[in-house]
C-alpha cells in the first residue's frame, strides 16, 4: 500500500511525458484509477465518459426528420387532478384505458400507471372532456411550455452538433419560435396557423401517490392532437427533401392508432414508398395500446427501416407481440433475449440490422454484424447525454448521480456477441434528482444517430 502514491505518480507521468498509444494510454489511466481507491464508482465513469467523448467525431452531417411536432404543457399530475376535483386518491379507480373519454378516465389511468412507475401516453377523444381539462389547465399557475414530439424533439437535440436539419412537423406559431431558438426551421409546407397542445402530468422521485411512493420521476402524457393523429406532416415527405440528406428519421406512428385500420395502412404504405431507395432510415417508436396496429407497423415499415429505436415498456410490448417473453430490464439476459427475437423476426432478408434499445439503468445496441459503424461510440454517447439532459448540466457531475448496472466493469461500454449479432451495453448514470423527463428518449436515439454509419453490407 506504502508504494501505491509513487506507482500513481510514475504512471501519470508516462501520459504525460511519453507518446503513448490512445489505448495504452487508457489502460495506464484506468490503472491510476484502480489506484485511487477512494473515489465513487460515480467518478470513475464520469471521468472515463470525459475521455471516450474526447476521441468521438460524428459520421452523419444532415437529416431529414419527420413527422410529430407539438407545444407540451409540462405540469405536476397531481395538481392536475386536484383542479379537476379529484383531490384524493381514494376516489380514484386505478385502471388503464385505450382511449381517454372523461376526466374519471384520465384519473385512473394515471394513477394505474403512478403505481407502475412508467411512462404512457393516451389519446383524449371526446372533444367535451379535452376543453373541461384545457380549463383545468390554465388554473394552474405552475406550468411550462416546451417544445414536444418526438420528430421535433430529436431536431432540438441533434441542432447542438451545428447539422443541417430538415424538420417535417406540424409547426404551429410557438413551436416554430421556440425551435427557431434552436436554429431548427419547419420546412414551409408543414407549417400551420395553431399548436398542437400535449399534456406531460410530470412525478418526481419521493412523490406520494394513491398509496406509493415513487422511487424515480416519470410522466403520463395525453393529447387531442388532431395534425398528429392524422400524420398531417408527411406531406413534407418528398424525393427531393430526402435526396441530399445522409440519414432520415421517422416517428410519431403511434398518433395514427385512433384512426381507422385503412388509414393507419395508406400512411405507412405511402411513407416507405417514398423511402424506399433511401440509405439510412430509422424508425423511433412510442408507446402504443394496439397489438393489431404495432405488428402492421413492424411488418411494413419496421423491417424495411434500417434502425430502431424504442424504450423498455415499447420493447416489452413488441416482444409479447411478436410471440416473445416479457421484458425484465432488471433481468439484462430477458432485454438481450427481446432484442436478439425483434431482428429474428425481422428476418435476414429485412433492411433491418440495427435496434437502440434505452431504459433508466443502461442503454443496448444490438446489430446484425458487419452492417454499421461505431455503434459502440454511439451507445455511449447516448448515455452520456442522458446524464447531462436529465440533471441539465454543461457537464457530469458524479456527485447528482448514481451508477446502478455495472455488468463486468466501470466503463462506458461493453460488448458482447451472440451467434450473429454484437451488443454493446452502456451503463447510466443515472441523475439522482432528474429536472427533464420528458424528450429524454428521443435525445438518446438521436444522439446515437450521429455517431454511427450504415455500411453498404
Amino acid at each position: 500500500m506504502r508504494y501505491r502514491p509513487a506507482i500513481f505518480v510514475g504512471l501519470i507521468a508516462t501520459i504525460v511525458y511519453f507518446d503513448v498509444t490512445k489505448d495504452y494510454n487508457e489502460q495506464i489511466w484506468q490503472q491510476c484509477e484502480n489506484l485511487m481507491v477512494w473515489r465513487s464508482k460515480e467518478s470513475i465513469l464520469a471521468d472515463r465518459y470525459g475521455r471516450f467523448v474526447d476521441k468521438t467525431q460524428t459520421l452523419a452531417s444532415s437529416f431529414f426528420i419527420g413527422f410529430n411536432g407539438n407545444m407540451d404543457v409540462i405540469l405536476n399530475g397531481k395538481e392536475l387532478l386536484k383542479k379537476l376535483g379529484y383531490s384524493s386518491s381514494d376516489s380514484i379507480h386505478g385502471q388503464d384505458k385505450l382511449v381517454i373519454n372523461t376526466a374519471a378516465d384520465l384519473a385512473s389511468v394515471f394513477k394505474y400507471y403512478f403505481k407502475q412507475e412508467t411512462a404512457a401516453e393516451r389519446a383524449v377523444i371526446e372533444e367535451d372532456s379535452w376543453l373541461e381539462i384545457l380549463k383545468a389547465i390554465n388554473e394552474i399557475e405552475d406550468k411550462t411550455y416546451f417544445i414536444g414530439g418526438n420528430a421535433a424533439l430529436i431536431a432540438r437535440t441533434m441542432s447542438y452538433s451545428n447539422i443541417a436539419i430538415k424538420l417535417a412537423v406540424p409547426g404551429g406559431p410557438e413551436l416554430i419560435k421556440q425551435l427557431k431558438e434552436y436554429k431548427v426551421d419547419v420546412m414551409d409546407q408543414c407549417q400551420q396557423s395553431q399548436d398542437e397542445l400535449h399534456v406531460i402530468m410530470e412525478y418526481g422521485v419521493g412523490e406520494e401517490f394513491a398509496g406509493h411512493t415513487s422511487k424515480r420521476a416519470n410522466r403520463f402524457i395525453f393529447s387531442r392532437d388532431i395534425a398528429n393523429s392524422q400524420m398531417s406532416a408527411i406531406a413534407c415527405l418528398t424525393e427531393g427533401a430526402v435526396a441530399d440528406v445522409d440519414v432520415v428519421v421517422i416517428a410519431g406512428f403511434h398518433m395514427l392508432e385512433t384512426q381507422p385500420t385503412v388509414q393507419q395502412h395508406a400512411v405507412i404504405r405511402s411513407v416507405r414508398e417514398k423511402l424506399l431507395s433511401h440509405k439510412q432510415i430509422h424508425l423511433e417508436l412510442a408507446s402504443m395500446t394496439n397489438r393489431a396496429f404495432l405488428l402492421d407497423l413492424f411488418n411494413m415499415l419496421a423491417v424495411h427501416s434500417h434502425s430502431l429505436g424504442l424504450n423498455e415498456a415499447e420493447l416489452d410490448f413488441l416482444s409479447v407481440s411478436l410471440g416473445g417473453d416479457r421484458v425484465d430490464v432488471k433481468d439484462v439476459s430477458s432485454v438481450k433475449a427481446a432484442l436478439v427475437l425483434v431482428l429474428e423476426k425481422a428476418g435476414r432478408e429485412s433492411l433491418l440490422t440495427r435496434v437502440h434499445f434505452h431504459c433508466l439503468t443502461y442503454h443496448v445496441i444490438i446489430e446484425r454484424k458487419g452492417h454499421w459503424k461505431n455503434s459502440a461510440v454511439s451507445v455511449a454517447m447516448g448515455t452520456y447525454i442522458a446524464a447531462k439532459f436529465a440533471c441539465d448540466t454543461p457537464t457530469i457531475v458524479p456527485t447528482n448521480h448514481e451508477l446502478r448496472y455495472l455488468g463486468t466493469d466501470i466503463k462506458p461500454v461493453q460488448s458482447e456477441e451472440i451467434g450473429d449479432y454484437m451488443l454493446n451495453i452502456s451503463p447510466v448514470l443515472v441523475c439522482k434528482h432528474p429536472l427533464k423527463t420528458v424528450g429524454l428518449g428521443d435525445s438518446i436515439s438521436a444522439t446515437g444517430l450521429l455517431y454511427t454509419i450504415r455500411t453498404n453490407n
